[in-house]
């Protein structure tokens, strides 16, 4: 379970593929700076990717509209509310796994708050059925995904016409939103977020940290584990409480990173890797950030937020 915090926390598991080192003009990694958590930190990437609270106002602003639109049709419905699951503070609390030792020989690799063993994924709520439902997916064929471009809608209740993916699509549409919910990151940053992570881990500077890592582990005993993401993901950390040897292993994992700058090195380089990539992608990445505020603001709009005073 740690493990899937330690890859995610950061990251979105997407697939990597190799590039050219980055950050050749970086100092020795004995230069790079102190840091015992990246927590307070940003990463080049985070002004392109969606803060919980924007993703949050999204959100709320999706279920306003659909509710909004359900009313047209003289229909009263509120959408479920949300299931939110454990998220980090921040992008980087949690990226390179555990590091506050205190918090680590108390909770184990499972970050206060987070489930310790995979949760069992909820169970989609029940859709209106009838008219209801047709207004809020646009469809009544069991085939086509409620909400979808499949949803063609068009049919008329109560004297009104519904819209393509019902009220559903109507919402996303006017958020210009894709995808389930009230819109994610865009792909292009998503992959930047998640390549960054596993070509930094294979780089030879992250690398050379890891294995003194590995060696300090070994001298506390624990002698199995490669990096701290091996450690974090052990099978035997898959319980309801934390065991007193996964305390253990937490706490000197944490304490293993400290003594070593792991995480100094680690953020350094990875944010490096995402500067040459934005770099690259300057164009795409540059439509992508005015798509967020134009989001945000539609998001503002739809909640009856008032703009800003010039």
């Amino acid at each position: 379970m740690a493990g899937v915090l330690l890859a995610g926390a950061g990251c979105s598991g997407a697939s990597s593929s190799g590039s050219q080192a980055a950050g050749d003009d970086l100092p020795q990694p004995s230069a790079f700076p102190a840091m015992e958590s990246a927590a307070s930190r940003s990463l080049p990437i985070d002004p392109y990717l969606l803060t919980n609270d924007q993703a949050d106002r999204l959100d709320a602003a999706r279920r306003t509209l659909v509710e909004r639109c359900m009313n047209r049709f003289g229909i009263t419905y509120r959408p479920p509310d949300p299931v939110t699951p454990f998220r980090p503070r921040t992008r980087t609390q949690y990226r390179y796994g555990v590091t506050d030792p205190a918090d680590a020989a108390r909770y184990g690799f499972a970050p206060p708050g987070s489930p310790r063993t995979p949760p069992r994924p909820p169970s989609p709520p029940a859709s209106p059925s009838g008219e209801a439902g047709v207004v809020l997916t646009g469809t009544d064929d069991p085939k086509a995904k409620p909400g979808s471009g499949a949803a063609k809608g068009g049919q008329r209740v109560n004297g009104r016409t519904v819209p393509a993916g019902g009220c559903l699509g109507e919402a996303r549409a006017a958020l210009r939103t894709d995808g389930a919910e009230a819109g994610g990151d865009a792909p292009v940053a998503d992959r930047i977020n998640a390549e960054s992570f596993e070509k930094a881990r294979r780089d030879p500077r992250v690398a050379a940290v890891l294995a003194r890592w590995a060696d300090c582990m070994k001298r506390r005993g624990f002698p199995s584990y490669g990096d701290p993401l091996q450690a974090g993901a052990d099978p035997a950390w898959r319980t309801p409480e934390p065991s007193a040897k996964e305390r253990e292993a937490a706490a000197a994992d944490a304490r293993c990173k400290k003594e070593h700058n792991v995480v100094g090195v680690w953020f350094t380089v990875d944010a490096a890797y995402q500067r040459q990539e934005i770099e690259r992608n300057a164009k795409e990445l540059a439509a992508v950030k005015a798509e967020l505020a134009a989001r945000q603001e539609r998001a503002g709009g739809a909640l009856g937020e008032l703009p800003p005073a010039p």
